[in-house]
């Protein structure tokens, strides 16, 4: 029986966060990157063009474009399990509190990213 594919995108600005996500995504064998965007209004264009398993969000976006952007995740892709990559407790309280499904806060082990996608851990 073929492994069940996940579809993934990945919300972060370019650079080593970014390409850190795309490196461990392409070692899972189950994943495959859908999309990426940079920003908030990239997401917004891609609309319902793509339909993501999970979403990986930086919450380092300026402001509050973090929970604008996960409402809109929420919104366009409903079934997506949302996790969201954040700086400080404070920020994984408020990206609790918007309803991401994950909030992790940056430093994590690579291992711990792929036991949630791979088994659904929190």
């Amino acid at each position: 029986m073929p492994e069940q594919v996940t579809l993934a995108l990945i919300v972060a600005k370019p650079g080593p966060l970014q390409n850190s996500l795309q490196a461990l995504m392409t070692t899972m064998s189950q994943i495959e990157i859908v999309a990426e965007a940079n920003d908030p209004s990239a997401l917004l264009r891609m609309g319902g063009r793509i339909q993501p398993d999970i979403v990986l969000l930086d919450a380092s976006l300026p402001e509050n474009e973090d929970w604008a952007a996960l409402r809109q995740i929420q919104e366009t892709w409903s079934q997506a399990r949302t996790i969201v990559l954040v700086e400080s407790s404070e920020q994984q309280l408020q990206a609790e509190q918007a309803g991401a499904n994950v909030a992790l806060l940056k430093g994590f082990p690579a291992a711990k990213l792929a036991a949630i996608i791979e088994g659904g851990v929190s």
